[in-house]
């Protein structure tokens, strides 16, 4: 191959592909230099420069890139698949000139454990966009969480594929734990150093004595920074800092100030974090974050160098990718202008994928096992008759006692609070709060919520975050058992309902967590299942990610599970009765 470059770059080989008469921007010295040809010869550059006629022949395809900006395809750095299947996900990535993805893998894994990750795995092979992928730490709250955490060594299968880059997001927290929820996580980061992958950090939270010591376990990466401060302590540590502009987070706006220090932004990257299906049909992908950052000023060179070499070098993939140069693969896009981020063709690999408005491949159909549509485990007994002295006779909040509760603080950050169910101010806008294992059936824990706002019914979900625990959150036990038993029929997503009738639903079976619909189905569900919520008093702006979040160890500070309530900082057990 490097032989036949070069003799391509001599003009001694024809090229496959000549794009010619466009402005390429140069990562490495981030000048937009105009006049600029590209030869392309078997999916690789093999010649950038000024030279538009090379020696070819009548097969060489010409591309006319009318004096618009060349860059290096788009390299999407962390990001998790949200709700939807991958061939839709596929879709929608695709206009907005990512032509790589680095996935998560922590969902799929969390519930149906390591034959999961394969099936999850395989679907991401032969896509017209490149995937690489990370092995999911599987940090929850409690060992109890993890039983469907692959031993070590079962990840060496994925440790040695090129593919795989390392280790997903390791929560801060969970590496400091003792006995075998800590020493699992640490191994496997232990691991993938010696194979010579990366180690990715979750550091939400953590600064100073806790965050250096956090650090020497290999992590290298960061996407949790939300101050310029915070940022500022990561980068002087080493860090590749990713900042966030998705659905979940949009941290642009709260650190744009660190552009205008005079340091080295080289570390420093952009990623969406995951996009779910009404931000991928309202606002786009990591094109929308693009654009974000050019409206807040960051300047283009800072900005497209975030979403290609940057990327690229932190995960060791700047000999292929994040750069219009010899030898790398010709991942390529046309925007009309520096500061007018609107792909106007993309190409992967020397092939345009996208051109004009239109997407000129299909994704690959992606093969799941019946099991994995299968994933509701839950006895009724299990919770209805251990739980049901908390409730009055109507099935509505019996109002005695003072008990624990989790306060939100913010739409996903909650608080300890104890309530006196007695006094009426008190008990004002609390609500049941369940917590079922579904996935071994084992158990139930009902505990309180404060601040959620619903007046009517019960929401429930599957698609929670780091658990394998479905949440129902209701003011009465009826319409509490009413979603329970949707969620079983359906297989898995969200549901509202008020006494016995199923007002809104989202039906993602697969794993519990994902729908193979289209994304505009997708779109117009989980708005009508937010709209039904809002309209029965509740003021969150996403109150099904709200539910979601509510066992997870990435957020502060009390937590739920099937066992209990969990303070994060020292994961004790706490229960219901103060």
């Amino acid at each position: 191959m490097r032989r036949i470059l070069s003799e391509v770059a001599l003009g001694n080989i024809p090229p496959d592909t000549v794009i010619t008469n466009g402005t390429a921007f140069n990562v490495f010295t981030g000048e937009f230099i105009k006049n600029q040809s590209i030869w392309i010869k078997d999916g690789r550059i093999a010649y950038v420069g000024p030279d538009p006629h090379p020696h070819g022949d009548n097969q060489t395809q010409v591309i006319d890139a009318e004096e618009m900006v060349l860059l290096p395809g788009l390299i999407e750095g962390h990001t998790h698949l949200s709700r939807s299947g991958i061939e839709e996900y596929v879709k929608y990535v695709i206009p907005s000139g990512v032509t790589t993805v680095v996935m998560e893998t922590i969902d799929v894994g969390m519930i149906a454990g390591k034959k999961g990750i394969e099936y999850f795995v395989k679907g991401l092979e032969d896509q017209p966009i490149r995937f690489y992928y990370t092995v999911p730490p599987l940090c929850s709250l409690l060992p109890s969480e993890e039983i469907n955490a692959p031993q070590n060594e079962e990840f060496l299968s994925f440790l040695k594929d090129p593919k795989c880059l390392g280790v997903g997001e390791i929560y801060w927290g969970n590496i400091f734990l003792k006995e075998k929820q800590g020493e699992r996580v640490k191994g496997l980061a232990s691991m993938a150093l010696k194979l010579g992958k990366m180690v990715e950090g979750h550091t939400a939270g953590a600064s100073g004595k806790k965050l250096q010591a956090y650090t020497h376990f290999g992590v290298s990466s960061d996407h949790e920074p939300i101050t310029e401060e915070e940022v500022m302590e990561r980068l002087r540590l080493g860090y590749w800092v990713m900042i966030r502009e998705g659905s979940i987070r949009k941290e642009l706006s709260g650190i744009k100030g660190i552009f205008d220090k005079k340091i080295d932004f080289r570390r420093m990257a952009l990623t969406t974090d995951g996009m779910d299906p009404q931000s991928f049909i309202e606002e786009g992908y990591l094109d929308a974050s693009l654009k974000t950052a050019l409206q807040l000023g960051l300047s283009p060179e800072r900005a497209y160098q975030m979403v290609t070499i940057n990327v690229a070098e932190h995960f060791h993939l700047d000999h292929l990718l994040g750069s219009l140069s010899p030898g790398r693969v010709a991942d390529i896009l046309a925007i009309p202008s520096a500061k007018e981020y609107s792909p106007q063709w993309v190409m992967r690999e020397g092939k345009v994928i996208f051109r004009n408005g239109r997407t000129l491949t299909e994704p690959k159909k992606v093969f799941f096992p019946e099991s994995m549509f299968h994933t509701i485990n839950i006895l009724p007994s299990k919770f209805s008759s251990n739980h049901i002295a908390l409730v009055g006779p109507t099935g509505s909040l019996a109002k005695e006692g003072k008990v624990r509760a989790m306060e939100l603080v913010t739409e996903l950050v909650t608080k300890e609070v104890i309530i006196d169910l007695t006094l009426s101010g008190e008990s004002k806008d609390v609500m049941m709060a369940l917590a079922i294992d579904r996935v071994g059936g084992g158990g139930a824990f009902m505990g309180f919520l404060k601040g959620f706002g619903l007046e009517r019914g019960a929401y429930g979900t599957t698609m929670s975050w780091d658990t394998i625990d479905m949440f129902v959150v209701g003011c009465d036990f009826h319409s509490m058992e009413t979603v329970i038993e949707r969620l079983k029929e359906i297989g898995g997503g969200g549901v509202y309902a008020i006494g016995k009738e199923i007002i809104s639903e989202f039906p993602a079976p697969l794993c519990g967590f994902y729908s193979q619909k289209p994304m505009e189905i997708l779109n117009s569900e989980v708005k009508k299942l937010e709209e039904s919520l809002k309209k029965n008093g509740v003021k969150l702006g996403k109150p099904v990610l709200t539910i979601d979040t509510l066992g997870t160890p990435a957020i502060p500070h009390l937590r739920i599970t099937h066992n209990g309530y969990v303070n994060l900082k020292d994961r004790r057990v706490l229960p219901l009765k103060v």
